[in-house]
């Protein structure tokens, strides 16, 4: 009796092997990013880094390691990275059709362009803060010219608020920092008289000013709280834009933040002024006056989150009584 022969099985061909899901994903990844209107955009960033090199080492160092004079730029450096955030996590309508738009592109590129050279020649007219702020507006310009370049019009207006909000890299000029920080330092003061109202603390207040049995404090604009009402600023645009569908409602969020600084920065002025008063005058001068600034930030935040919160469970509320009503 012949025993059949049995050929070992054969191993499976390239053409008959299934993809894996997460090598599709790669390599549809890679193609994108490979894509040459993706190639041109990265090319333009890296020109731009170059023709506005100086601008940018400026301000990276008044970001980072800038004095009392210039540490109100703090905050510029996160915003490029904020506003990419926001773009990933709304790439998927930002780039749902896309076309270069090379005349909108090359305009605003080149307008970004004359800006930054007619800065760099009115140094001694503008001043060296204000001509920062030309320059680096120049350069969102130039960014914004290149991403209309190379994905168009329809795109930009699909992700117009991420890519708007890179304006937000533009350091404020003085004077229109000034009345902000003003309206916090008044603001600061009403709630730190408040306070003592409410606490009977004795305080008799001129101004800016109150003197206390001891001790006598006066709300300078250095004591505004200008880095946590940028900050906060910052964050209930983005959360607003994010959470929010109203425009009403992205408004009074947005709103909200300077009495909320106010308030936190008036508690913390009032609780340095007691400790200070019945504890140890040191406080006024020590760590908890220039490093807790940081506690009562986190406090703001709370107050902002818990604002954004309502305003959600408000846009919530119809939609409930609607499905209830139809239930019924």
């Amino acid at each position: 009796m012949a025993i059949p022969s049995v050929s070992p099985p054969l191993p499976p061909t390239t053409q008959n092997r299934a993809p894996q899901p997460w090598t599709a994903s790669i390599a549809g990844f890679a193609a994108r990013v490979a894509s040459l209107r993706n190639m041109l955009f990265f090319v333009l960033l890296i020109i731009s880094v170059i023709v506005f090199w100086t601008p940018l080492r400026d301000l990276l160092r008044f970001s980072l390691w800038g004095d009392n004079q210039y540490d109100k730029y703090s905050y510029t450096m996160a915003i490029p990275f904020i506003a990419l955030g926001l773009v990933i996590v709304e790439s998927r309508k930002i780039f749902a059709s896309v076309q270069y738009g090379f005349r909108t592109g090359i305009i605003l590129i080149l307008a970004g362009l004359v800006l930054k050279g007619s800065a760099g020649f009115a140094v001694k007219q503008l001043g060296e803060g204000n001509a920062l702020s030309a320059e680096i507006l120049a350069l969102a310009m130039f960014w914004l010219g290149g991403f209309i370049l190379c994905y168009g019009v329809r795109a930009f207006r699909a992700g117009a608020f991420p890519l708007l909000f890179l304006i937000l890299t533009v350091p404020v000029p003085d004077v229109l920092l000034d009345k902000p920080i003003t309206a916090v330092q008044h603001g600061s003061t009403a709630v730190c008289s408040w306070v003592f109202a409410l606490l009977g603390v004795p305080a008799l207040r001129n101004g800016m000013q109150f003197t206390l049995s001891t001790v006598t404090i006066e709300v300078a604009k250095e004591c505004s709280g200008i880095h946590s009402t940028i900050a906060i600023f910052i964050i209930s645009l983005a959360a607003g834009h994010l959470f929010l569908s109203s425009i009403f409602k992205r408004v009074v969020l947005v709103l909200v933040a300077l009495p909320i600084v106010c308030v936190t920065n008036g508690l913390r002025i009032a609780g340095l002024t007691l400790l200070s008063e019945y504890v140890n005058p040191s406080f006024l001068h020590g760590n908890l006056h220039h490093k807790g600034g940081m506690g009562f930030f986190v406090l703001a935040l709370i107050f902002l989150l818990g604002i954004l919160h309502l305003l959600r469970k408000g846009a919530n509320a119809p939609h409930r009584q609607r499905d209830a009503g139809r239930n019924g």
